[in-house]
């Protein structure tokens, strides 16, 4: 019928009502990325690239701002890692000095309106639909800037709290409290930091999260990044990483995505110097009926860079697991040496898992190779360890901490470990 609105049309015709009502759409950069979202459309089934994710979840959904609220410090205690470091709150995607550290050293901060981005930080490395959705939203940007030469002896702790509509209400309606998070770091060169980003929720009101992050690596220099989406499964998740890194660079990026209704988490990875070295993990737990999707894309731009990715999913009840990874050579780019591994357990009969590990290489002198598994728990394993005396259940759990500890070794903070740990043994029971 002529001018009927498709489900597709109507969900983007609602997020351009929210957009007006946030005042985000006067925004240059705003307009510019809302403009990319419109071209490229509301993503189809029918495309490869999210055939596996349920976004007609989204489709018959109200998504309204989140009403303010002003949250006690001892609620973000309560809730916060119980870690020494600079910590920076964020409440529904705005940032709160009242919740925050005050003294910054040695980082520079600067809050700014999203119409202040600089072209070095906003253009994405492997951009998609619900990229440009985050950057329309999102009306203030956290700019962390750490000079060269610099070590910060703490880590820097992003606290990302979604309240939806406040935290002393639940929300029982098809009202999404949707909100946009958005982080860049400079980071000059022979500097040294560790990055934590946290997402939590502190109700259960159905929300929509949509962040980004994004860092400029300079050379000779070291980063790690730390990624916890700890949040309620009334909600969605889209999230994404963005990294650029010099050269003779150390860095590193763990994801931990254990929380949600809906998570695809992207990261997106450039090593444009010579000789850096990237590590790369993840660990997806999806349970209920969750879907969870972990996407990568790395680009090797110069030679004798290293790049080891390791990327595992236990699935539980009929959760599903989608993994997606991307690893481009150019021709450029000699005596590369790289490695992308997907390995997934099953636990049960009813959960799905995709996985969809890709090369392209275009450079003949070059180490590089992928692999994928799914396996459920070896019954041998269990027959083994039932003749040591141990109960199955605890055999059970001994394999689950085994499969995990590949990626959960690199959680060099005995307190960041035992967080990590604890959420996955409320994810699959003890």
């Amino acid at each position: 019928m002529p001018g009927l609105l498709t489900k597709n049309d109507d969900i983007l015709r609602k997020w351009k009502n929210l957009l007006e009502t946030r005042d985000n759409i006067d925004s240059l950069q705003a307009r510019k990325h809302w403009n990319e979202a419109l071209r490229l459309g509301f993503p189809e089934k029918t495309q490869e690239d999210w055939r596996c994710i349920p976004l007609d979840w989204l489709l018959n959904q109200k998504f309204v701002l989140p009403n303010p609220v002003i949250l006690s410090l001892n609620i973000v205690i309560e809730y916060a890692l119980p870690i020494d470091a600079l910590r920076l709150v964020f409440v529904d995607g705005r940032f709160s000095s009242e919740l925050s550290d005050a003294e910054h050293d040695p980082f520079t901060i600067h809050i700014i309106p999203s119409a202040s981005q600089k072209e070095a930080f906003k253009t994405p490395i492997y951009p998609e639909f619900f990229l440009h959705l985050t950057e329309s939203l999102v009306d203030q940007v956290t700019f962390i800037h750490l000079a060269s030469g610099k070590k910060a002896m703490r880590p820097l702790y992003l606290l990302h709290v979604t309240t939806g509509s406040g935290y002393s209400h639940c929300s029982a309606s098809n009202k999404l409290y949707t909100s946009g998070y958005r982080c860049h770091l400079q980071q000059d060169s022979s500097s040294e930091v560790v990055v934590i980003e946290h997402f939590i929720t502190v109700n259960s009101s159905s929300y929509l999260n949509m962040a980004r992050f994004t860092a400029n690596i300079g050379n000779n220099s070291k980063f790690k990044h730390y990624y916890f989406s700890f949040e309620d499964s009334s909600g969605y998740h889209f999230s994404h990483n963005d990294l650029n890194v010099g050269s003779n660079t150390h860095a590193e990026s763990h994801n931990f995505l254990l929380g949600s209704r809906l998570t695809r988490h992207q990261t997106s990875v450039k090593l444009y110097g010579d000789s850096s070295r990237l590590i790369l993990n993840s660990l997806m737990i999806p349970i209920g009926t969750e879907v969870f999707e972990n996407r990568t894309w790395l680009e090797h731009t110069n030679a004798s860079c290293n790049s080891q990715q390791l990327h595992k999913n236990i699935i539980y009840d009929c959760g599903k697991a989608v993994f997606n990874g991307t690893l481009k050579v150019s021709l450029h780019a000699p005596k590369t040496c790289a490695q992308m591994s997907n390995n997934n357990l099953l636990l049960g009969s009813t959960g799905e898992v995709y996985t969809r590990p890709q090369l392209e290489i275009y450079n003949d002198d070059v180490q590089c190779g992928h692999g994928a598994t799914i396996s459920c728990i070896n019954e041998e394993q269990i027959f083994y360890l039932g003749t040591r005396g141990i109960k199955k259940s605890i055999a059970q759990r001994m394999i689950i901490d085994a499969f995990c500890s590949e990626v959960t070794e690199f959680l060099s903070n005995s307190l960041l470990k035992e967080a990590v740990q604890k959420r996955i043994t409320d994810r699959i029971g003890g």
